[in-house]
């Protein structure tokens, strides 16, 4: 996974995560070895809650959630509660986030050495996997729609339910099914000679009686995909802003288009060229992964 310096100023959607587990699923195989020694694996938490959380040390909410965690760790460890971080910085980033692991108790590992798979790519950052005690995922994506990470109050309802063998209600990001919206008008652009990032546009409709959101993206053409708004400044100027979410009125519609809300696919694998399809896997709050194939566009519109 590359680091690239919009990585660093975003926060949330950073790496990508198609998700191969659903909340109520049970986990099995992951294996974890620790920074210090040991592991943590599906067999070593049986009876034990654990809280899966990956983070990188530029990650804004990250660093903000970490004082959380650690305070909850020394809280509920003797009662059950293990926290691990699973650190998906790049090899150039590890040195900082072994310098930050130093202020917390709780453990940690590389996301590089982990066997992480059957939870899926991680498609934002920060991001959290609460396991109970039977080895079921009870919150899976957890992570909080803006760039002060998930509160001490939200982890501390969904924690203590589990250490006490109850099974959480309402859970954040719980599968909540709405009507998918509808995708429309979706293009990229052809990139040019050298250039690594993409954008797309489409619009969105829902159809639904209750609000959605656009929380993130993932395709397997970008190592990651960042969701922006473009912010007129003084001057003429411009700059572009990350949005932790983007909200779809229930019988409205949002457009992504140049000049406004937009898709950014990061550290391209190759070229996109006009005339080709992408696929793309977009993730809303409350009706989960909608999957499009997206045509590329001639760069300079004909």
């Amino acid at each position: 996974m590359k680091k690239s310096v919009g990585w660093g100023i975003f926060l949330m959607l950073c790496s990508t995560i198609v998700q191969a587990i659903d909340i109520g699923d049970a986990v099995t195989s992951y294996r974890i070895p620790l920074q210090g020694g040991g592991e943590v694996t599906a067999q070593t938490q049986k009876q034990r809650v654990t809280l899966l959380h990956f983070w990188a040390s530029w990650c804004v909410p990250c660093r903000a959630e970490m004082p959380r965690l650690d305070k909850l760790y020394q809280r509920y460890h003797a009662q059950g509660l293990d926290i691990v971080a699973i650190d998906m910085d790049t090899p150039d980033g590890v040195s900082a986030a072994q310098a930050m692991m130093k202020q917390h108790r709780f453990p940690w590992a590389l996301a590089d050495q982990s066997e992480v798979a059957e939870f899926g790519r991680i498609w934002r950052l920060p991001l959290s996997i609460l396991i109970d005690r039977q080895g079921k995922v009870r919150q899976n994506a957890w992570a909080a729609d803006d760039d002060q990470g998930l509160s001490e109050a939200t982890l501390v309802s969904q924690i203590e339910p589990l250490l006490q063998g109850q099974a959480t209600t309402n859970p954040v990001h719980s599968a909540d099914k709405s009507v998918p919206p509808t995708i429309l008008h979706a293009y990229a652009r052809a990139t040019a000679p050298g250039q690594s990032v993409g954008v797309v546009y489409l619009t969105l409709r829902n159809d639904g009686d209750t609000p959605d959101a656009l929380e993130g993206a993932d395709s397997p053409v970008a190592d990651h995909i960042m969701l922006h708004q473009t912010q007129s400044m003084s001057g003429g100027m411009s700059h572009m802003e990350h949005e932790y979410h983007l909200e779809i009125p229930a019988h409205g519609s949002v457009d992504l288009s140049p000049g406004g809300h937009h898709l950014m696919l990061e550290d391209l694998d190759k070229p996109l060229v006009a005339g080709q399809t992408i696929g793309l896997d977009l993730f809303f709050q409350k009706s989960g992964k909608v999957h499009v194939e997206v045509p590329v566009m001639p760069l300079v519109p004909r």
